[in-house]
């Protein structure tokens, strides 16, 4: 009994041993538990809010291009259309073409879409080049192609633009979403390199999107640097974000470039003194008789322009009222002859007939250019007015091909426009004085017949038509022409406005008639009159001596290439003294 006892007591300790052991060793299990449920919690929270990301972006979201569309950068910068949408180029057989509107808009406007005839034409001096459907390039590639009838569907070869313009570029066609960075800026950059293996992202900070992933070494051109953060352009064709611990001291890179612009000569008076022309209206070959009359008086004159050439036909057939007497003695006289061709005195034509045709532009210039040569003419001068915005780059191209041809026939070449504003810039006075010797500006019809009343040229439309061309062209090529004519404005009781244009001389005689009383207005910088005639209301702008003194100051202080005026017997005694730019004492 007494053994048994004994027994179970031991039992008893044995399972208090090994209930006291268990006892001990679930705390700490638990505890181990709870470290590292903390610990991978930490972690967890740890990679969500500080660890860097390696979510790729979605590069076709990215670049809005898939397929054979390729996204364009244009100094760095994607190219888009104005709903923010990306403008695309062409993968096409390996060969990389670019929007031909693109181009014309961004790159270079010297193309010309000839649809008649299916070609890319680019005008140089001394000729025009042709690429027709289905043309190679130096490479054997394809020049152009067509997708469609419209130029919105047609894509020029990327070193087709790269043979005529000022660019480099890089392209990325290998990739899924495909890409090009063209750059026209010839500007200093900052570059940096790659210190150690780094992700660029689409935004600043590490939780942004990977774009591309870099290795130490590789460069990138720094577009813009902030406290942490850079944005940069890398080498395989991305922009996004890079952090600045990550990145070298900053370099300067100067981009080189092989290209070699065409140079275009011009023809301009020989004895290096300024154009002053007079145009002389011709509406039939009778009226060259009057030339001495008209210019007897004109001290200072040098050029004179009649109206010799009237466009009669949709196809740019004309009429001639040149003589062989008139040409005989303006020469005498000291004048050259630049004889004007315009598109108005013949009747309502339609220019879009032979503006358009690649054959009857060439017949016209052809023409043209035989006419004024086999006459002894000494330049030719195109007043061609009201051209609808739609005809503006096959204008520029005719008068771009008829440049080639008085170049080479050596016949000095002008060209009438409007005073420069948004409305007409389809002229192109940049493309216009690129390629041809004078460009002349008419500060003329500020206020024209239908208009409100108001000067026919105020110093302050001179003045801005002296600042808008300058910015496009060299001034020392730019005649500023000036009217000889005024306007009479009549106001009635029911304040219905009409007018009647006037010669000078007329409108002082007027002025005079009528006792009219002229005041200086400065804002306009001319004398300005009215006098009441029944329930009529008469108002005058009077161009006049000192209003041209004021706009030959501004001619010159500007260093203006001439001055004309038109026209030719319209002006009293003595005014052509005023114009003289060659004599400083006159």
């Amino acid at each position: 009994m007494a053994r048994e006892l004994k027994s179970l007591r031991r039992r008893q300790q044995s399972r208090k041993d090994s209930s006291g052991g268990s006892g001990k060793l679930i705390p700490v299990i638990a505890i181990i538990i709870l470290l590292l449920t903390i610990s991978v919690t930490g972690l967890y929270f740890y990679d969500k809010k500080f660890a860097p990301s390696r979510e790729p972006a979605d590069k076709i979201e990215y670049f809005g291009v898939s397929g054979d569309d390729v996204a364009i950068f244009l100094n760095d910068a994607q190219a888009l259309n104005e709903d923010g949408t990306a403008i695309k180029a062409k993968c096409i057989n390996g060969g990389l073409f670019v929007p031909f509107e693109w181009v014309m808009s961004e790159l270079n406007r010297r193309y010309y879409w000839a649809k008649d005839i299916n070609s890319i034409l680019y005008t140089l001096p001394a000729e025009t080049v042709k690429y027709g459907l289905g043309d190679t390039l130096k490479d054997g590639s394809t020049a152009f192609i067509r997708m469609g009838d419209s130029t919105d569907n047609l894509y020029l070869n990327i070193k087709l633009v790269a043979e005529y313009t000022d660019i480099s570029y890089s392209g990325f066609l290998s990739d899924e979403t495909k890409r090009v960075f063209i750059s026209s800026d010839r500007s200093t950059y900052k570059q940096a390199d790659v210190k150690r293996k780094e992700s660029v992202r689409l935004l600043g900070g590490v939780k942004s999107k990977v774009l591309t992933n870099l290795e130490a070494g590789e460069k990138v051109k720094v577009l813009e640097t902030l406290e942490k953060w850079s944005r940069v352009v890398t080498e395989d064709g991305y922009v996004g974000w890079l952090r600045n611990s990550h990145l070298s001291a900053l370099y300067d890179v100067t981009p080189e470039s092989t290209f070699s612009a065409p140079e275009y000569s011009h023809i301009t008076r020989t004895d290096g003194s300024k154009v002053v022309l007079g145009f002389h209206q011709v509406t039939l070959t009778e009226a060259n008789a009057y030339l001495e009359d008209l210019t007897g008086k004109a001290s200072g004159m040098n050029v004179v322009a009649p109206t010799w050439f009237v466009l009669t036909g949709d196809d740019g057939s004309f009429t001639c009222y040149w003589t062989r007497d008139y040409v005989d003695k303006a020469h005498a006289k000291g004048y050259q002859v630049w004889a004007t061709v315009n598109n108005f005195d013949g009747g309502d034509i339609d220019e879009s007939v032979f503006l358009t045709s690649t054959a009857l532009r060439g017949k016209l210039i052809e023409n043209l250019v035989a006419t004024a040569v086999a006459g002894g003419i000494d330049g030719l001068n195109i007043d061609f007015e009201l051209i609808p915005e739609r005809l503006g780059r096959d204008y520029v191209q005719f008068m771009k091909e008829l440049a080639v041809a008085c170049r080479q026939a050596g016949i000095i070449l002008s060209v009438d426009c409007y005073v420069p504003y948004s409305y007409n810039r389809y002229y192109d006075i940049e493309q216009l004085g690129e390629n041809i010797d004078y460009v002349i500006i008419m500060c003329y019809d500020e206020h024209y017949a239908g208009s409100e009343a108001g000067s026919v040229s105020s110093i302050g439309y001179l003045n801005h038509a002296v600042s808008e061309t300058g910015k496009m062209m060299d001034l020392d090529r730019v005649i500023i022409a000036v009217p000889f004519y005024t306007r009479v404005w009549v106001t009635d009781g029911e304040n219905k406005t009409t007018s009647d244009a006037m010669g000078i001389k007329a409108a002082l005689k007027w002025v005079e008639e009528n006792g009219v009383q002229l005041s200086w207005n400065s804002e306009v910088g001319q004398n300005y009159g009215e006098i009441q005639d029944g329930d009529k209301l008469k108002r005058i702008w009077m161009e006049d001596e000192k209003s041209l003194k004021l706009k030959l100051d501004v001619i010159n202080e500007n260093g203006c290439g001439g001055v004309a005026a038109w026209k030719l017997g319209q002006e009293p005694e003595g005014l052509w003294s005023v114009l003289d730019m060659n004599n400083v004492s006159g």
